[in-house]
């Protein structure tokens, strides 16, 4: 996928500005928007595939956050403009054969040369921007801005979701704040994790799950960061994601810790009348292909080693929305997920679909209730179009006792 994105820009850092200077007749030297584009481009790719936005490093924080959004300005307008260029293609073609279809009467010169005049005016017509190209190339400059500032305008902010899950066996309603995927880091800091804290806070929930990629880059891991944990007086729980691998999976736990969250590992915890399993993150089985795998932990094989008891409900808290037939299999009544980012951003919000049938919101799988977060926060390109940030509330009930 990284390598078929990176020929997407290195071919778009050259045909935007070409086709964008020949549909609209400006400007009328193009590399030097070109040369421009192309140092982006492979600043960006150079940037992830070193991961040197990871560092606590405000500048190149602020270069990744830039290119990001220059990244996605740069697919979108890609994509208009070859359709406008097959626009323009197929009316020149049409202008030239008409041009060509022009009669010459050698008999009569004066007509003659009119006609002979009107076919050369055709012609360099066809090789010239029209009033129609003119205004769809800037329409589409215009409209994919304003696209990608709607998008980061988006990602600034959250809503709260709210579900209601019965559990056989439970005795007392249970409510619990699921916050996957802040990505506290480049984009996000004090400022965000304070807002969604306050959030919490309103809620007045039992437990609370941060579900993996709590932060993507070190310069999160501050004293005046994570100190804003300690002010929730409810149970507060981690799992890891694949972001805290990247990070530094070791060196992440231990922040969490002193902020004073339970850091569960595969492990189990009974609280509220509910017994919960948080997984490290890991792949569904051997056989499961995972573009994000950090260690060689498969669900399979794993869960089957964490003892459970019959006496209380289960919920399985895991990173991804992976691997539901084991966790069915475990006799967990629901699973808490998230990862996908519902997608995040159009297109991916359709072609997330095809990686992950369980993307966003609810679905059942035989007893077992999934929930699928599409995060709190973002990654990568600080934008958020067709999905939005969200904090699930999920109000655990007694299942009716059927007579």
């Amino acid at each position: 996928m990284f390598i078929f994105a990176g020929l997407v820009l290195l071919f778009s850092a050259f045909f935007v500005p070409y086709a964008y200077a020949r549909l609209s007749g400006w400007p009328k030297r193009f590399w030097p928007l070109q040369l421009l584009s192309l140092i982006f481009v492979v600043g960006y790719l150079a940037l992830v595939a070193s991961r040197l936005f990871i560092e606590p490093n405000y500048f190149w924080a602020g270069v990744y956050d830039f290119l990001g959004l220059f990244f996605i300005f740069q697919v979108y307008f890609l994509f208009w403009l070859l359709v406008c260029w097959l626009i323009f293609i197929i009316v020149k073609k049409k202008a030239r054969a008409r041009a060509n279809r022009v009669p010459l009467n050698s008999k009569k010169r004066k007509k003659n040369r009119a006609m002979a005049k009107y076919r050369h005016w055709v012609l360099e017509k066809a090789k010239s921007p029209t009033s129609w190209s003119k205004v769809l190339a800037r329409l589409g400059l215009v409209l994919c801005l304003a696209l990608v500032v709607y998008g980061a305008v988006r990602a600034r902010f959250f809503e709260v979701t709210r579900y209601e899950i019965a559990l056989a066996g439970l005795q007392e309603p249970v409510t619990v704040v699921h916050a996957p995927d802040l990505h506290l880091g480049n984009s996000r800091g004090k400022a965000y994790l304070e807002s969604i804290i306050m959030a919490i806070k309103a809620e007045k929930p039992d437990l609370i799950f941060y579900n993996g990629d709590l932060v993507d880059s070190k310069l999160a891991l501050r004293k005046d960061i994570f100190d804003q944990f300690k002010t929730i007086a409810a149970e507060q729980y981690f799992t890891t994601g694949n972001h805290e691998y990247y990070v530094g999976v070791d060196l992440v736990v231990e922040w969490v810790k002193q902020a004073g969250l339970k850091v569960l590992r595969s492990e189990r915890v009974i609280s509220h009348g509910i017994q919960f399993i948080g997984l490290e993150y890991m792949n569904a089985d051997r056989q499961a292909s995972d573009a994000h795998q950090v260690n060689q932990l498969a669900m399979d094989e794993e869960l089957p080693k964490i003892a459970t008891s019959p006496n209380f409900p289960l919920v399985v808290v895991h990173h991804s929305p992976v691997g539901v037939k084991y966790v069915q299999e475990a006799g967990a009544l629901a699973m808490l997920t998230g990862h996908t980012h519902g997608g995040q951003l159009f297109p991916g919000t359709l072609m997330i679909q095809s990686r992950f049938p369980m993307y966003k919101g609810r679905y059942q799988s035989g007893p077992t209730t999934v929930l699928v977060s599409q995060g709190a926060g973002t990654f990568g390109p600080m934008m958020r179009l067709g999905s939005q940030n969200e904090i699930q509330v999920i109000k655990f009930v007694p299942a009716p006792v059927s007579s």
